[in-house]
């Protein structure tokens, strides 16, 4: 059941060390591993074993019940970074210009920066899934893998990365007003009832 708080109370203290917390962090060696190998086969590998443990991480921790807050920290960070590792990697090879580049992050650095301000102004406020996220990861991914087997599909790629990005960006700007709206409204009624 959700309390005044969001999704916290939803969650119980199951350990950092859980199964689905261990896929989720798996994505950042898988990530380094974009910048050290070129090999075509490989870093098709490390995309594909990216995007698995990303599917599963989630379904086990519902399934073992070892849902946390930690976990669901964890999981869109770990996106971020896997994702941001693998862009990167492609840049000094030319085969990813800097428009690209931005297009393919931008959705992450507003997330993540909208999440960053939100806990310095105080707010308890906690991410969840978005479906908009969750298609432009999908997107991401497949750039991730056009950009290592078929560059010729790469254009039409970041648009639907850009599209779903300015989507997702709304949708998480909506989602972030009606949390602030419901702390507020929460708060306000605590502090009636304390008069």
């Amino acid at each position: 059941m959700s309390g005044p708080h969001g999704a916290a109370s939803e969650h119980h203290d199951a350990g950092f060390l859980t199964v689905s917390n261990l896929l989720s962090l798996s994505r950042i060696p898988l990530g380094v591993g974009f910048l050290v190998t070129n090999d075509p086969k490989v870093l098709a590998m490390i995309v594909l074993a990216g995007a698995l443990s990303d599917l599963l991480d989630g379904v086990i921790a519902r399934i073992s019940g070892t849902v946390s807050e930690i976990g669901v920290l964890l999981d869109p960070f770990c996106d971020k970074i896997f994702v941001l590792l693998g862009v990167v990697s492609f840049l000094p090879s030319g085969r990813l210009d800097w428009a690209g580049f931005v297009i393919l992050i931008l959705r992450d650095v507003f997330t993540g920066g909208s999440y960053l301000v939100t806990r310095l102004v105080g707010r308890d406020i906690h991410p969840r899934s978005r479906m908009g996220g969750k298609v432009t990861t999908f997107f991401q991914l497949l750039t991730l893998l056009a950009l290592i087997n078929w560059p010729a599909y790469v254009p039409i790629l970041i648009l639907a990365v850009g599209v779903s990005s300015v989507y997702a960006i709304i949708d998480y700007g909506v989602f972030l007003t009606r949390q602030e709206q419901l702390a507020r409204y929460a708060g306000a009624r605590l502090a009636g009832a304390s008069h």
